[in-house]
């Protein structure tokens, strides 16, 4: 029977320091982000009408989201200014003039996407990112926004490559 011998390689710990501090930056980095993806998205809804207010918070809500439901523009352009939020939904009972108000205040205080709810015949509000019919009903409405709230696909289509690196710096491993 063979004997395998182990033997051991005397590296420099200055060698190997800087691919220490990298394994823990790289470390926290992931820590954070798996934190920040647990956290539930967070949408600013504006509306006019309370019942419809009331029943799209409902809607956000019993799906995951962290929602806060405003009935003015001034309290939209508050919030944007002091809070982060992943969407800011516009709804179907505001104005065309006052959704326009509030998308131009918006883009200067809020990097959110906006989606704008539109009623029947009424025209597109210019600069929102998404717009959404208010005639395809709340099941629909609460699909757009899953849709969008959902983590991007890097642009190639594929999942990002992942490397393993030996401490010397040579590349052992690349899988999918």
């Amino acid at each position: 029977m063979a004997t395998r011998k182990t033997t051991f390689e005397v590296v420099k710990l200055a060698e190997i320091a800087p691919l220490l501090r990298d394994v823990a930056v790289l470390g926290n980095a992931e820590e954070k982000e798996l934190q920040a993806r647990s956290q539930p998205a967070r949408i600013l809804s504006v509306n006019y009408d309370i019942s419809l207010a009331t029943t799209r918070e409902m809607l956000f809500a019993r799906a995951g989201f962290q929602v806060s439901s405003v009935l003015t523009v001034g309290r939209a352009i508050q919030l944007c200014a002091t809070e982060s939020f992943d969407l800011v939904v516009i709804g179907h009972s505001m104005p065309l003039a006052h959704k326009q108000r509030l998308l131009k205040e918006l883009r200067g205080r809020c990097a959110a996407p906006v989606l704008a709810v539109t009623r029947p015949g009424e025209s597109l509000l210019i600069g929102a990112d998404y717009v959404f019919d208010s005639t395809e009903g709340p099941a629909l409405l609460l699909e757009t926004v899953v849709n969008i709230l959902r983590p991007k696909i890097p642009s190639s289509g594929r999942a990002p490559q992942v490397k393993s690196w030996s401490l010397n710096g040579k590349e052992t491993e690349t899988r999918q």
